[in-house]
């Protein structure tokens, strides 16, 4: 995995993005700006899941509403990730942090498909609660929790501590 990261890193855009005294600001910038759009959203829409605010508002709107844009920062952070991880794959493979970030984000991944393969199948049940179901509270108390650890871990990542 190692000699394959060293390759990745000595490759002509690998470099290009490392070196670039524009490209990697405007991709790391972009990857910021994409996570605020992301995660914002996933905020918004994890209050709604914990009962926390927007209680007169339907789940089912709610999440229909923020979905297009959580997922839409999502696919851009993904891909400006992947660049910045290019421009540094050394760094990042050898990066406890890196490594963590990498982790919490599996599992935030994973607390949204189990959240939309079960509970949410069954939103009609619970959709006009002002307070939804313990069990959906739960996802979305672990989905707050999982993205601050991963905004952490990739901002310490970034600043090598």
């Amino acid at each position: 995995m190692l000699s394959f990261a060293q390759w990745l890193e000595a490759t002509t855009l690998g470099t290009a993005l490392r070196e670039s005294a524009l490209m990697f600001p405007f991709v790391e910038g972009t990857h910021l700006l994409a996570l605020g759009i992301s995660v914002g959203t996933i905020v918004i829409s994890d209050l709604r899941l914990l009962g926390v605010s927007m209680k007169d508002e339907r789940v089912s709107d709610v999440m229909g509403q923020l979905l297009p844009w959580s997922i839409g920062g999502f696919v851009v952070m993904f891909v400006t990730g992947g660049l910045l991880f290019w421009s540094e794959p050394v760094r990042a493979y050898t990066s406890p942090w890196f490594r963590l970030k990498m982790l919490f984000l599996v599992l935030a991944g994973l607390n949204a498909l189990i959240f939309h393969r079960t509970l949410y199948r069954r939103i009609h049940e619970w959709d006009r609660d002002p307070v939804p179901p313990a069990a959906v509270r739960l996802v979305g108390f672990l989905s707050l929790l999982l993205w601050a650890l991963v905004i952490a871990a990739g901002r310490t990542t970034a600043y090598r501590l």
